[in-house]
């Protein structure tokens, strides 16, 4: 077995987490360290991108574990050390009996829908969660034009656009109003940051539409962002087009169904 780690920038705890994991696998395991792991462990590194393992297990936050999703073509097991940790399959206390389920073969890959940013006809990187298209200056609403496939769909003033794979309708398009899709539905949502009009609602469309969006007016300076993780500088000259991409988002999970998932991650601390 192939194993990679990566972690959060900057911090030893992630690395001690590490550092106990390698204790516990078996001694003729292959073991790679992206370099933020390897500096703490005075390792040899290598560019996550260039490791050539079965799984990476990434320890932080979500966003550790979209960065390791976007740089290895890899299933990904995410050990949260940060807060909510939705995309992070193991909690701190289940490191050790979570390693002999890998040693067991006792898991399973959950695929999940990435998508495919392209501006002005130029491909930008693939995201798993969400594509946001955001005002570029604070307090200053934009105005949007949305296509679904070849139909105008609608034009909106709002802070914002989030476009989201059913497994980001749990994050950012979430906090915004949007729904949740199960995951291994082909279908996507649309939803909007502050809109100006009050009536327009999160919109849930298939995922063989691709969407484009345009600006309307003068001075529409924006910024395109990637899963949280990459950003583009965009105005009213430019073009978006967002769709489903032939790659998948590969995570090790030990979970039965997505529903588990909601149930512990976002139901467990609401109090009635």
């Amino acid at each position: 077995m192939k194993i990679g780690f990566s972690v959060r920038k900057g911090c030893s705890r992630c690395a001690s987490i590490v550092q106990r994991i390698v204790e516990i696998l078996p001694d003729d395991w292959d073991l790679y360290y992206d370099r933020e792991t390897a500096r703490f462990l005075d390792l040899k590194g290598t560019d996550i991108d260039r490791m050539k393992v079965d799984m990476v297990i990434a320890v932080g936050g979500d966003g550790t574990v979209l960065r390791a999703i976007q740089r290895a073509n890899t299933p990904v097991l995410g050990i949260n050390m940060g807060g909510l940790g939705f995309l992070s399959e193991v909690e701190i206390g289940d490191v050790e009996r979570s390693m002999y389920r890998i040693m067991r073969n006792d898991y399973r890959i959950e695929s999940t829908m990435k998508l495919k940013v392209l501006i002005n006809g130029v491909e930008t990187m693939e995201c798993t969660n969400e594509a946001v298209i955001h005002t570029s200056k604070i307090a200053k609403i934009r105005k949007f034009k949305l296509y679904i496939g070849d139909n105008f769909f609608d034009t909106t003033t709002a802070d914002g656009l989030i476009i989201a794979t059913p497994i980001g309708s749990t994050s950012y398009s979430y906090s915004a109003g949007g729904p949740i899709i199960y995951p291994t539905l082909d279908a996507a949502v649309i939803s909007y940051i502050a809109p100006f009009r009050s009536r327009i609602r999160p919109v849930v469309f298939p995922s063989d539409k691709e969407i484009f969006v345009r600006f309307g007016g003068k001075d529409q300076s924006c910024v395109v962002i990637l899963d949280g993780q990459t950003q583009y500088n965009v105005d009213e000259r430019d073009e978006i087009s967002i769709r489903v991409s032939e790659n998948k988002a590969r995570f090790v999970t030990f979970r039965e169904s997505f529903y588990d998932r909601i149930r512990e991650k976002l139901i467990k601390n609401v109090v009635y």
